[in-house]
């Protein structure tokens, strides 16, 4: 759909920046510039500038081998922003303090970007000896079950890209090093909708881990994870925390999107 162009103050080149970053949103597979300039009737030398100057601010991104563009990480930011302002945090924090109740673990709740996954709320384990991590606190985009559900919603050009730039860290024994298994974990994790790790990144911890606000494509806009000591999460417990995970982001989300259309009207 083209941006609905403002009868009062006109920037012709603003909404056909946004047509393009729609237009290569809604598409499967990677735009080029000429694709751009016939899908959108577009002169092609417009279509280079714009395209240029969003690449320049980390809006778009280029495909070195084909030459075409995908999403870059400052939607990712910007879009992180925009759910703070639907209150996710605020709308979570109860289903988050139950689950943490109800299954003695610690529940955290993140967003990603390229560079790695950022901690926003936590809900602690009631019990006295606990794991805990400061909010703002930043771990690695590999991080065991939280990665694994972002990086399983994530565009296969995309997944291609940082897999093929970035080696898998071997955070401890049981850590997925090979890519082709790590894509199998991650094709797992697409079909089941949620992620496990048990002691894959840090030792004596299980965790996992649910997407929040995924897109049409699987992209989550957060997700929560559940972490405890694998001595006592794990087995039936662990299965019956998927379960109620499962269950508070489904909630979660159905509230948020009764705030979203109630504040468009």
């Amino acid at each position: 759909m083209t941006a609905k162009k403002n009868t009062g103050y006109n920037a012709p080149v603003l909404y056909r920046a946004f047509d393009i970053l729609e237009e290569i949103a809604r598409t499967p597979s990677e735009l080029g510039t000429s694709d751009l300039a016939r899908k959108l009737t577009i002169p092609k030398s417009t279509v280079y500038g714009i395209v240029q100057a969003l690449m320049d601010i980390g809006a778009l991104r280029q495909n070195k081998k084909t030459n075409k563009f995908f999403l870059g990480p400052t939607l990712v930011r910007l879009g992180n922003q925009a759910l703070a302002g639907i209150n996710i945090r605020s709308t979570a924090r109860p289903y988050m303090d139950k689950l943490s109740e109800e299954h003695k673990v610690t529940v955290f709740m993140g967003v990603f970007d390229e560079h790695g996954i950022t901690i926003v709320e936590r809900a602690d384990s009631p019990l006295e000896l606990k794991i805990t991590a400061p909010i703002g606190a930043r771990i690695p985009i590999f991080a065991g079950a939280s990665g694994k559900v972002f990086l399983a919603g994530m565009r296969k050009n995309m997944l291609d890209k940082i897999l093929k730039e970035r080696s898998i860290p071997k955070f401890t024994e049981n850590s997925i090093t090979d890519p082709e298994q790590y894509y199998r974990e991650l094709d797992k994790v697409r079909q089941e909708g949620f992620a496990n790790d048990f002691e894959e990144y840090i030792q004596g911890v299980n965790a996992v881990s649910v997407p929040l606000l995924a897109d049409s494509w699987g992209w989550p806009a957060a997700a929560l994870w559940l972490v405890g000591f694998s001595h006592t999460f794990n087995g039936e417990k662990l299965k019956q925390a998927v379960t109620a995970s499962l269950k508070a982001a489904k909630e979660i989300e159905k509230i948020l999107e009764r705030t979203a259309i109630k504040s468009s009207h």
